[in-house]
């Protein structure tokens, strides 16, 4: 290598020597003097040179504060009071200065800022002036306006009329001295932001935004409107309506507004009107009438039609008044309205559907039971009773429960196969009634229940019983129209009718002495539904048992009284059918009839020789808890009288001597006496007739329907 060579390369690797060193040194200068404001900046005469961040901020706030306590001299009208910009929320904008500060001597590229670092030795950094920007709260300053205007100015007064004792009191407008609010604002914004100085104000003249004339036409027509009494007259009577001056002015409504037009409002407190209206009302009006119906003694249905009320329209008489008051003519005619409806109109009874008798069906009894007085009570409690389309009717629930609170008597009931006085029997004959009307109307039958045994006095196997609470008879109205129920009774017979609408046709039928009568007596139209039913003949025939005899110490003791007779039992086949245009619907059911057994009481002394003798066998001791000699109410052994002759035996009574003839003695008829029993013979008693069948409540065995 070259002596020129070597040096050249001495010089390069001395070059490239200080170069890093260069770097390195700047590097280390660049750390060390992080965070801190370079070069030579200045805010309002304030040097930042070398300081950090936080620094530079207080720095800053210093020149903030002391520019806040700058003094504003505000001069209204010749009035001075003093304010500070702090007052208005003065601020500077430090952090956006600050940040401008920081980036001095940062600005360019790593080699940029490297070449000046180097020249900074013999090269004085460029000077940085930052300008701050102030701000103050708006809002701050519009208060404080708005505190001067209402220090200093008087806000003009406008117009207005009140109603005071019956009588206009008005007050008239004024002008007003008010602060110029946006020359204010914008003068104190503009000291404040300065540095202070002094700012001068005035108020200038504000007029009102009404005028005399307006309250003077205001309080003119308010005169008008209380000068004197507003008289309405009835066109069909001599009734009037008069509102007199003081009424008038006490029941003004008065509203005044000069934002609308017209400024003046007046009017009437409607309870005025009401009250005076309510006063004679009675007199100038008509009531709305109901609309009903009522069935004529044709059993045709009568609709009365529903009239609409006219009354006095208490609205329309208080517009009329309000106009009249306002002006000239204060006469005028009341206002009548025919808009007063009827609780029940016309189309409300219509709407039952409710057209013609349907079905009517009638039993019979004897005269003047106990029964017959359950029977017209149950009757009554059912009449006029209404059921809707698609609902259910059951006696037992619209009836309740039979008590003697309610007017129901004992009379003869079915318990346990035998008939028993209980409070309210004999209303089944209601019942049956009552289910031969849904039979025969064609309605749906959804529960009764047969009796036990056979009464001819019911139509056989179409018949029901009822008792509180377990047995009931239930109904559904299946037609399309309400079902209204009457019933009708005499001292021998019970009716119960259905009207409705069954297309025109009319069904009639009765039971009397065992025997039945249907009458069609309007046949109907096509939709008319038509009933027709058969019973079939008497199957499984059964015997009763053998007569139960027992002893009863209340009778005589040669008394006995047959309190049921015997009757067979036997099995029906009832079917219904129902047809209604192309449709048809059949209903069969089973009743089954128990067998009655003939109960037989008597003294327990003739039962004990009728027992002696082996013609009449006791029921068994658990039935009765009796024997042949004892109370079967107290269990203790009646007394036997004794016989005053030993060879006199006791009469047998007549109702039994065809029963058991050979007890007669040949020649005398009379019951043989055994010397030993020493007792005296039974008198002879007339004759009692056999107890009718009785009505019966709780049925008991009954077969399935």
């Amino acid at each position: 290598m070259s002596r020129t060579s070597r040096l050249l390369l001495i010089v390069l690797i001395c070059m490239t020597a200080l170069i890093v060193a260069g770097l390195g040194s700047y590097a280390a200068w660049s750390r060390s003097h992080q965070g801190v404001v370079l070069g030579s900046v200045t805010i309002s005469g304030v040097s930042l040179d070398g300081l950090e961040r936080s620094e530079a901020e207080a720095k800053l706030s210093e020149i903030e504060s002391r520019q806040g306590e700058a003094v504003i001299e505000i001069v209204v009208n010749g009035e001075t009071s003093t304010v500070t910009a702090a007052e208005f929320g003065y601020s500077l904008n430090i952090g956006e200065l600050v940040d401008l500060a920081m980036r001095s001597e940062r600005e360019g590229s790593f080699i940029t800022r490297w070449r000046r670092w180097l020249r900074s030795p013999w090269d004085d950094p460029i000077p940085l002036e930052l300008f701050p920007t102030a701000t103050i709260d708006q809002a701050l300053v519009e208060d404080y306006v708005k505190v001067l205007d209402q220090q200093h100015g008087v806000r003009p007064m406008e117009g207005d009329l009140e109603f005071v004792n019956g009588r206009p009191v008005p007050s008239y407008p004024s002008p007003g001295w008010l602060l110029d609010s946006a020359e204010a604002d914008m003068e104190i914004r503009a000291a404040a932001l300065n540095g202070g100085g002094t700012v001068r104000l005035n108020t200038v003249l504000v007029e009102p935004d009404t005028d005399i004339e307006q309250i003077a036409d205001a309080v003119a027509a308010v005169e008008q409107w209380i000068s004197g009494p507003v008289v309405l007259r009835d066109p069909d009577s001599d009734a009037e309506l008069v509102f007199t001056a003081e009424e008038i002015a006490d029941a003004t409504i008065l509203s005044f507004d000069l934002n609308r037009s017209p400024s003046l409002r007046l009017s009437i407190d409607r309870r005025l009107v009401t009250r005076k209206v309510s006063a004679i009302n009675d007199r100038v009006s008509t009531p709305p009438v109901n609309a009903y119906y009522e069935i004529d003694e044709n059993d045709r249905v009568i609709i009365y039609p529903s009239e609409t009320g006219i009354g006095i329209d208490a609205d329309a008489v208080g517009a009329l008044l309000e106009t009249l008051a306002a002006g000239s003519d204060r006469q005028g005619v009341m206002t009548k309205v025919a808009g007063t409806q009827p609780h029940v109109t016309t189309a409300d009874i219509e709407n039952l559907g409710i057209r013609h008798l349907v079905s009517q069906y009638t039993t019979y009894h004897d005269c003047c039971a106990p029964r017959v007085a359950n029977i017209q009570l149950f009757a009554d409690r059912v009449n006029d009773a209404l059921v809707p389309p698609g609902e259910t009717f059951s006696l037992n629930r619209h009836v309740g429960e039979r008590t003697e609170e309610d007017g129901f008597v004992e009379a003869g009931t079915l318990v346990r196969g035998e008939l028993t006085d209980t409070v309210g029997g004999g209303v089944s004959q209601f019942a049956t009634t009552f289910y031969n009307a849904v039979f025969w109307g064609g309605y749906e039958d959804i529960t009764h229940k047969t009796h036990s045994f056979h009464f001819a006095r019911y139509p056989e196997g179409v018949e029901a019983t009822i008792n509180w609470p377990e047995v009931d008879l239930v109904f559904r109205n299946d037609s399309p129209s309400h079902v209204l129920i009457r019933t009708e009774y005499t001292d021998t017979s019970i009716t119960v009718k259905f009207f409705g609408d069954n297309d025109g046709r009319i069904v009639i039928g009765r039971w009397r002495n065992g025997e039945g009568r249907l009458r069609v007596v309007s046949p109907g139209g096509p939709r008319a539904r038509v009933v027709s039913a058969m019973t079939s003949e008497r199957t499984e025939e059964r015997e009763p048992p053998e007569a139960l005899y027992r002893a009863n110490p209340e009778l005589a003791p040669g008394e006995a009284d047959e309190i049921q007779t015997a009757k067979p039992g036997w099995t029906v086949r009832v079917t219904r059918t129902v047809k209604q245009g192309e449709d048809t619907q059949n209903r069969i059911w089973t009743v089954r009839y128990v067998p009655r057994q003939e109960i037989v009481e008597m003294h327990p002394c003739l039962l004990a020789y009728l027992t002696e003798a082996g013609v009449v066998t006791l029921p068994e001791e658990e039935e009765t808890g009796a024997g042949a000699g004892e109370s079967p109410a107290t269990g203790e052994e009646a007394v036997c009288p004794e016989p005053e002759e030993a060879d006199v035996a006791p009469v047998l009574p007549e109702e039994l001597t065809d029963r058991f003839p050979e007890l007669l003695h040949e020649e005398e008829g009379q019951l043989p006496l055994d010397e030993e029993d020493g007792q005296s013979p039974v008198e002879e008693e007339e004759e009692q007739a056999p107890v009718e069948e009785e009505e019966e409540q709780a049925p008991v065995e009954d077969s399935d329907q």
